[in-house]
Parts: structure tokens; C-alpha cells; sequence
């Protein structure tokens, strides 16, 4: 379908109500309205010759964590198209737009959350985890031990920020929650009279909730935790097993690689939310800031992209103490790779073997090797709370 794009503007609003109502049948109150109409500016809309708003989506930006590095973030939502425009290839079309508007602004990555991954697959983006949301027993956790608490009853940004943000550096592609269309310690801090509570301890801190489930007992929910170090993590569950007695069971979301998961996610796994989708938007402004934790070599690989154009092509890595070159070469591959294998591979979602296996790689694995190295040792971790 022919269509033209632009940012929408206040006067669209009526049409994108409309569309949304089509696409997702969400009431629209006061307050729905006043944030749709902030959203505005931040949402490219694809007009047919009549004229007529048939699609659209949001970009909102944030900033992410990658190997340790803050880096800009583009975020894609709400993305709707009016059925008679659907499998009309406008929403690639929009897509793509995005992604060429965020590699001028010099964004290198993207992430958003599908309404089916195989649609998102196709145009270039990768599902990496999130995390292990563990549902169990309270008597899985240590034995209840004194503990050094202290209660957080307000500003939860200034009180748990820097220790989030230590935390969230340890991970990849974490929101490092600086910017964004919301505050999400706003939305964590526990309402008087809903049984919440928040509590820093020594390199760590837990947002808390009680949970009447009726003949199952009280839950513990962990709305938000983080530790920065092993001693952290000690006490952040030191802090959980003091409710003994008080709750029945725990529900807490961790990273695929904490211990808990080791031990327990065969036991206690819960199911936990849609799947989280990471895309390289432009390559070079993607690596450039990365650097290993270990020495490794140059490569040369070359990568398929068809929805970025600007990423297809030969490209020479060179890993530094202070920043990865990369830059275009006429010179033979070593490996080729389709532009998801770079997030899986960057992301620390995945080995070389892996992505060899998959087929979205072929070649010298040790040019996969080196794109690896650049996760510095990290894993993908995103907690609940950052879902936009």
C-alpha cells in the first residue's frame, strides 16, 4: 500500500483514537487522553492518498545498559494498523522509518515487546530472556537471620536510584531508568494501607508487597529488588526470609544467571510476561562504545540486514581499550551473520556454537568469538517494572 509518513501531530488525535480503539479497544479516560496527547510528537503515523490515518506507532527513548556502557535506547510501541491495511506491508514500511530516524539521532539499538515474534524475527529483531519469575515457598529461602534494614517510605529515586543503577550495569540491555515517558519509582512506591513497604540494606534494596491469596495464604511479592555484589544479595534475601511467618510464599523475578535460577527454576518457574525483542538500528553507533573484558582479536564479518540497509554490508571489528572500531571493508568475510545473531551475540544471550547451530551464522567461529567478547562478561536481565 502507498502510504505517507510523518510524526502525528495534536490535531491526529481523534484518528488515533479511532485506530487504537480498532487495535486494542482500550477505554480512553481523562488521564489516557492527556498521556495519548503527550504522545504525539513521539508517534509516526502512515497516512493513505485519502488521507485517512491507517497506521501508526510510538517511539519512546530511553537509556539502556550494554556491557556496562549507558547507551540511547529506541523503544517501539503500540505499533496498530487498520485491518484493511494490514499484510499490505505498511507496518515495515513505518518500521523501517523508525529505525532510519533513530540511526540519525544515533541510536544504535532498539527493543520493543511483540505482539507475535515471528513477525518481528522476520524484520530483524531478536527475543532475548528477561529473567526467571520463581513462584515457592517461603521455606526454600535461608533460615531467618537479624538482618540491617532500613524502611524507605518516600522518593524512592533518591533513596534506591544509585544502587539500581550499579546493579543494572551488571547486565544487558537493563533500563538504566534516566529517561523515559514514565517515572517508574513513582509507580513502585507502596500506597498507604496496601501492605508495601521498601527497604534499602548494604549493597541492595526491595520493594515489597503482601498478597492475600485466599486458601493459599499471604505472597510475598517482590515488586522490585537489586544487589550489586555477592554480600547485596545475601542480605536482600536475608530481608525476604524475615517475613517468614508473616507470608507463605515468595514470588521474586531474577536474572536466568543468579543462583536462585540454578537451583530452583525447574521447580518453581512461573510464567512472567510477552517476550522482550532487541535489534541493532545502526551497527557501528551499536559496537563503537563497547569494550571486552579480555583482550581478543579483530574480525571481519558481514551482515545481512534487509530492513536496515545501512547495516548490510562487510564490516571490520576491531576491539580497543576504550572503544570498538567499525568501520566498512571491501575485504573478504570471515563469518557471516544475519543481523539478529549480532544481539544474541553482543547481548550475551547466546555462544558462538549456538548461533552456528540456529543458522544465523557460517564461517570461522572465532569471528563470532569476538563479537561475543563485546558483552563484557554480561547476561540479559530486565526487570518487570522497566516494560514499556
Amino acid at each position: 500500500m502507498d502510504v505517507t509518513l510523518r510524526t502525528l501531530r495534536e490535531g491526529d488525535l481523534d484518528a488515533y483514537l479511532a485506530l487504537r480503539e480498532h487495535s486494542f479497544g482500550y477505554p480512553a479516560g481523562d488521564d489516557v487522553l492527556s498521556e495519548l496527547r503527550g504522545r504525539m510528537p513521539a508517534t509516526v503515523g502512515a497516512f493513505d492518498p485519502a488521507g485517512r490515518l491507517v497506521a501508526s506507532a510510538a517511539r519512546p527513548l530511553f537509556e539502556t545498559f550494554v556491557a556496562g556502557r549507558r547507551q540511547p535506547l529506541l523503544g517501539i510501541a503500540a505499533v496498530q494498523t487498520l485491518l484493511p491495511a494490514r499484510r499490505r506491508g505498511v507496518a515495515r514500511t513505518l518500521l523501517a522509518r523508525l529505525l532510519s530516524d533513530g540511526r540519525e539521532e544515533g541510536i544504535g539499538w532498539s527493543l520493543l515487546y511483540p505482539f507475535d515474534p515471528r513477525f518481528y524475527d522476520r524484520l530483524g529483531w531478536q527475543s532475548l530472556p528477561t529473567g526467571v519469575r520463581l513462584a515457592m515457598d517461603m521455606a526454600w529461602l535461608e533460615r531467618p537471620r537479624p538482618v540491617d534494614a532500613w524502611p524507605v517510605t518516600s522518593d524512592l529515586r533518591n533513596a534506591l536510584h544509585e544502587t539500581y543503577q550499579r546493579c543494572a550495569a551488571q547486565w544487558n540491555f537493563s533500563n538504566a531508568r534516566t529517561m523515559g515517558p514514565w517515572d517508574v519509582w513513582s509507580d513502585m512506591l507502596p500506597e498507604r494501607g496496601g501492605r508495601g513497604a521498601a527497604y534499602r540494606v548494604e549493597d541492595g534494596y526491595a520493594v515489597l508487597r503482601l498478597r492475600d491469596g485466599g486458601g493459599s495464604g499471604t505472597t510475598l511479592d517482590v515488586i522490585d529488588a537489586a544487589w550489586c555484589s555477592p554480600g547485596g544479595r545475601d542480605e536482600v534475601l536475608a530481608l525476604l526470609a524475615a517475613y517468614a511467618g508473616q507470608a507463605d510464599r515468595l514470588e521474586i523475578e531474577v536474572p536466568h544467571d543468579d543462583a536462585l535460577a540454578w537451583s530452583l527454576a525447574d521447580w518453581f518457574t512461573t510464567p512472567t510476561r510477552a517476550t522482550r525483542m532487541v535489534r541493532v538500528v545502526d551497527l557501528a553507533a551499536a559496537l563503537a562504545p563497547l569494550v571486552p573484558i579480555d583482550d581478543t582479536r579483530a574480525c571481519t564479518v558481514r551482515v545481512r540486514d534487509a530492513l536496515a540497509p545501512w547495516n548490510e554490508g562487510t564490516w571490520r571489528i576491531t576491539p580497543g581499550p576504550e572503544r570498538c572500531a567499525v568501520a566498512s571493508t571491501s575485504s573478504t568475510a570471515e563469518a557471516v551473520l544475519d543481523v539478529r545473531a549480532v544481539a544474541l551475540l553482543v547481548g550475551g544471550a547466546a555462544t558462538p556454537e549456538a548461533v552456528l547451530r540456529a543458522g544465523l551464522a557460517d564461517g570461522d567461529r572465532r569471528a563470532l568469538v569476538t563479537l561475543a567478547s563485546l558483552a563484557a562478561g554480561r547476561t540479559p536481565f530486565q526487570s518487570l517494572n522497566d516494560r514499556f
